[in-house]
């Protein structure tokens, strides 16, 4: 055989492989060391297709276009000896009839010569089939870790993804609620004396903001509305009740729920006296120590050309305590009081239907 140093020998495999490669490819160059860009990659699938492994950019920047100071690993020379079409790197030397010392098996101690130790071919090639098997089973095992880590990476990112979409979603379901759905609510007035629902008539404005009021009114003493508020605020007034102001939070009722209103004494006489007293004499002494001499007081009719008239204190007194069927459907609109005394007064009589 002869003999070649590590530069030659490499030569001589970079020239086998160069011509491995132009029988299925191009390139602008015979000389591997000019090969660049396209060139390389299509070097390497074309080692990957025939040997299902390949080299990296880097390592062929190190080794075919620079200068090298030692021969690749033997892993690496068996791989570029099987792309060449041989079964490796021992093969490779022995059909070319190249003589080649490997000093890395040899073990060396200070001042002690090397010698060349003979091996027969076939204990040479067994020894680098089990290198290469190794190699293969090293970098199997590192593409199983690789696949392993993209499956994580990608399972990663799905769920990313999912509580992305989950939290969106709920975002987007509480804005709905919020801004758009509303619940219908109900409320009924009672008498916080009595405990008795009011059968009267109740006025009740609801303040939203952003909005204009809400105004209802009711003879159930119940009303509904619908709101897509946490908190709103209602004004109520009923004639024989004080007025009072109701801080709501909607989100603690969910059945009809029962708001208090406090009765007005003066009120509840002033009714008690004008329509129900029996005793006249006691009506028309009540009546004359409960009103202002002065007070305001408005009779409403119900009809389109006369609607409200203006009476005195005893001309009220007269109407109220002459015995007639019609003081049955008397009510009380509205009243104010002061010092004691009834200063304005608005009342209606209701016109039976036989009446009309």
């Amino acid at each position: 055989m002869s003999k070649f140093t590590d530069i030659e020998i490499f030569e001589v495999l970079k020239k086998s492989i160069v011509d491995r490669f132009f029988e299925e490819n191009s390139a602008q160059s015979a000389n591997i060391s000019n090969w660049k860009g396209q060139e390389i990659t299509s070097f390497q699938e074309d080692l990957f297709n025939r040997t299902k492994s390949t080299v990296s950019e880097k390592w062929f920047y190190t080794y075919f276009k620079s200068d090298f100071k030692k021969l690749p690993r033997i892993d690496m020379l068996n791989l570029l000896a099987q792309y060449c079409g041989y079964k490796n790197w021992a093969h490779f030397l022995n059909v070319k009839n190249i003589e080649y010392f490997d000093t890395t098996k040899v073990e060396t101690r200070p001042n002690e010569v090397i010698e060349k130790e003979e091996f027969p071919l076939s204990q040479i090639e067994d020894k680098k089939e089990e290198k290469l098997q190794t190699t293969e089973q090293v970098v199997i095992k590192e593409d199983t870790i690789t696949e392993g880590k993209l499956r994580k990476s990608k399972l990663k990112i799905v769920s990313i993804v999912v509580s992305i979409v989950l939290i969106l979603g709920g975002i987007f379901t509480a804005c709905y609620f919020l801004f758009f759905a509303q619940k219908e609510y109900e409320f009924c007035f009672v008498d916080s004396d009595r405990q008795t629902p009011i059968k009267n008539s109740v006025e009740v404005t609801i303040f939203r903001d952003g909005f204009t009021p809400l105004y209802l009114s009711t003879k159930t003493g119940c009303i509904k509305f619908k709101s897509q508020k946490n908190i709103v605020k209602m004004f109520v007034s009923s004639p024989y009740y004080k007025q009072d102001t109701f801080k709501v939070n909607l989100h603690q009722y969910n059945q009809p729920e029962k708001l208090l209103l406090d009765p007005d004494d003066y009120k509840v006489m002033l009714y008690y006296y004008s329509n129900s007293a029996k005793d006249l004499k006691q009506r028309i002494s009540k009546l004359n120590q409960m009103i202002a001499d002065n007070a305001l007081i408005y009779q409403v009719y119900d009809n389109d050309f006369f609607g409200v008239e203006i009476l005195s204190k005893q001309q009220y007194i007269n109407l109220v305590t002459i015995p007639t069927t019609s003081l049955k459907n008397f009510s009380l609109i509205e009243s104010e009081t002061k010092n004691g005394k009834i200063v304005k007064l608005k009342f209606k009589i209701q016109q039976d239907e036989n009446d009309k």
